[in-house]
């Protein structure tokens, strides 16, 4: 990537586990990568989880736009960069791009992240903006994170469990786990007959351990799907995705 001095970049191995039956990393798997070096930098940069859980306080993250040009294969080397850009008093947006060592683009992405409380409030961005490494000018997607304005109706619901491998240190489901329950709700010929090309999501409220959800799927266009995630308490919907395949 040019400007690579700019960025914080990781080396990773695409392992057995992280593979599908086509052995190409699963957007789950993806998701789970790129959260991890976003999580390393914001260490580096001293406003990590460490430091803001002794003040209460946790990042996360309200909206991701994904293009996937082509998914990293089995036995790959990828490198992952990440960088912050300009934040707009509650939102640090962060950018991600997966590249082969040879300079491949492979996945392009643009995110919001906010700090709340253990209340679940938002957090002022400014008592952090030395740390937050900005850097301006610098896009792997240039226009900001979708906004899916409307969902899916929530009509004869059969709710699941938030299972244990859901939740994560926080103890809420993970940012991964909603990725996880839209592609299962896509079942194995079309996964094998189709390439997820596109991803965007909403994280509208958190999810527990106690919980239970539906998946609601509508396709709007072909091979286009906006997906509502309800939780079982008072039917709230808790995240919105749209998925674009090819």
């Amino acid at each position: 990537m040019e400007q690579r001095e700019r960025t914080h970049y990781e080396k990773k191995a695409i392992a057995s586990f992280m593979v599908d039956g086509k052995r190409q990393l699963t957007p789950t798997l993806m998701f789970n990568l790129m959260q991890e070096v976003a999580v390393n930098h914001a260490d580096l940069l001293g406003v990590g989880w460490n430091f803001l859980h002794k003040v209460n306080q946790f990042w996360a993250l309200s909206r991701m736009d994904v293009e996937i040009l082509r998914m990293p294969e089995w036995q790959e080397q990828v490198e992952i960069f990440t960088w912050p850009k300009k934040a707009n008093f509650l939102v640090q947006p962060r950018d991600y791009q997966i590249e082969t060592l040879d300079g491949e683009v492979l996945v392009r992405s643009t995110s919001n992240w906010v700090i709340l409380d253990d209340n679940g409030k938002p957090q002022q961005l400014s008592a952090y903006e030395d740390n937050l490494g900005i850097q301006e000018g610098l896009h792997s997607i240039e226009a900001p994170a979708s906004r899916l304005r409307t969902g899916v109706p929530c009509e004869n619901p059969v709710f699941k469990p938030v299972v244990y491998s859901n939740i994560d240190m926080n103890r809420h489901a993970n940012n991964s786990a909603y990725v996880t329950w839209v592609m299962d709700s896509f079942d194995n010929e079309f996964h094998d007959t189709h390439r997820l090309s596109f991803l965007a999501i909403n994280y509208l409220q958190q999810t527990h351990a106690d919980d239970r959800y539906v998946v609601m799927k509508q396709e709007t266009a072909p091979d286009d799907f906006l997906c509502s995630i309800y939780s079982e308490k008072n039917l709230v919907e808790v995240c919105r995705v749209r998925t674009v395949w090819k």
